[in-house]
């Protein structure tokens, strides 16, 4: 893997290393986790083994056809998917989020692992098959790979076009909104914020104090909130020491530190230590808006099975 550069690393590897530097951590974290793990948690444990992915992950960039924001990453990341699929290292069924490794996945030794002989090379046939179904419209391998990034969703997840709504969304919000957004989230939770978690905003790095009760064994906790709206830079490891230091300020049993970014490996090892912290970073906050249905309206739709549109 190359070396660290100042500008941002995933934007100085061309379209097909973006993908071949996803491959080896896909599997890896796979084999980690004893075989099988859905989409959402092998975006979370590779952004969390390599800082380079973890920026890639959460970037939007801005169409230039249609002046949509979008993810890079969802389409770097599906078609990584769906080439560890066609040499048979992974496999998973269409609209179902769990990835399981094969046999043969789970017996590949990552230390000397080819990922252009064994993965790129070998699956370039299947791009090439795919390119002559599209033959009519003229259009080789990588100017489809290209559009299909600017597309507003991608068949593997159809619902990644809301995720970037919502993730531009939040990155839009004031630093006060977005301590409103987030107590709103925790009340949902189970969390019950006090006239003192509106008083202690801003005092020391605290946004908010309340409580939550476990009805399973009648226990209540102090609990303190922080929020941090960032839009480039991820959390460190001094906010996470400076948050710290608050939490012990107001005696709380526990906190949880909130961004709508993303959290260093520092940062998250700080977390480990002393006082229990919850980390909540901008995927989780998208995944716990959807379950909690926090100011959004679920619908119903519908897609095609394959048989419609296979030969």
């Amino acid at each position: 893997m190359r070396g660290v550069n100042a500008n941002m690393f995933y934007d100085d590897l061309n379209t097909e290393e973006q993908v071949s530097y996803l491959i080896k951590p896909i599997l890896q974290v796979l084999q980690e986790a004893g075989g099988q793990l859905e989409r959402s948690e092998i975006r979370d444990r590779i952004s969390e083994l390599d800082e380079h992915i973890a920026e890639f992950e959460q970037k939007l960039y801005t169409s230039n056809k249609t002046g949509n924001q979008y993810k890079k990453f969802d389409f770097k990341f599906n078609f990584a998917i769906k080439e560890l699929s066609y040499v048979g290292l992974i496999s998973y069924v269409k609209f179902n989020p769990k990835i399981t490794l094969t046999q043969d996945g789970a017996n590949v030794d990552l230390t000397d692992f080819d990922v252009k002989a064994e993965v790129r090379d070998k699956a370039r046939s299947y791009w090439e098959e795919h390119s002559t179904k599209n033959k009519s419209k003229n259009k080789p391998v990588e100017t489809l790979e290209i559009e299909d990034e600017e597309n507003e969703s991608t068949d593997d997840e159809l619902i990644d076009d809301f995720k970037v709504k919502l993730q531009s969304a939040i990155a839009n919000m004031s630093p006060a909104k977005f301590e409103q957004f987030s107590r709103a989230l925790l009340t949902k939770m189970g969390v019950e914020f006090t006239n003192k978690g509106v008083q202690v905003s801003n005092d020391g790095g605290i946004d908010g104090y309340g409580y939550h009760v476990d009805a399973d064994d009648f226990r209540t906790t102090r609990v303190v909130i922080q929020c941090k709206r960032f839009n480039s830079n991820p959390v460190s490891e001094p906010d996470i020491n400076q948050f710290l230091g608050a939490m012990n300020k107001y005696q709380a049993d526990y906190g949880v530190f909130i961004t709508n970014s993303r959290f260093t490996n520092k940062a998250r090892e700080a977390a480990r230590e002393g006082t229990p912290i919850t980390l909540i970073d901008g995927n989780d906050l998208i995944r716990l808006v959807i379950k909690y249905e926090l100011y959004i309206t679920p619908v119903t739709t519908y897609v095609l099975d394959g048989f419609y549109t296979e030969d």
